[in-house]
């Protein structure tokens, strides 16, 4: 009985940190990991399970970045990282 209690612990703890990232989402601009409630975007980009699964935008970084949907937010990303490369070759 004790070895039945202790298997569903175990199965109940699993299935919670496999959850955790659907209930916390980590933000793809800011990086915060917030509540689901507090995300405008939030979708399944692949089948692999945690944070790389999903990518999310929070209410906050939509209304900064002015973001509607995954492809407003890869030109965002490809935007932000010309301008790095720009910095970093000016330096020099």
């Amino acid at each position: 009985m004790q070895r039945l209690m202790l298997l569903i612990i175990v199965f109940f703890i699993i299935l919670f940190f496999l959850y955790l990232p659907e209930l916390f989402p980590s933000c793809a601009c800011c990086g915060k990991k917030k509540p689901r409630p507090f995300f405008r975007i939030h979708r399944a980009v692949s089948l692999s399970p945690g944070y790389k699964g999903c990518r999310s935008v929070c209410t906050r970084c939509c209304r900064k970045h002015d973001l509607n949907d995954l492809k407003d937010l890869d030109r965002l990303s490809q935007i932000s990282r010309k301008v790095k490369i720009r910095r970093l070759s000016d330096d020099f």
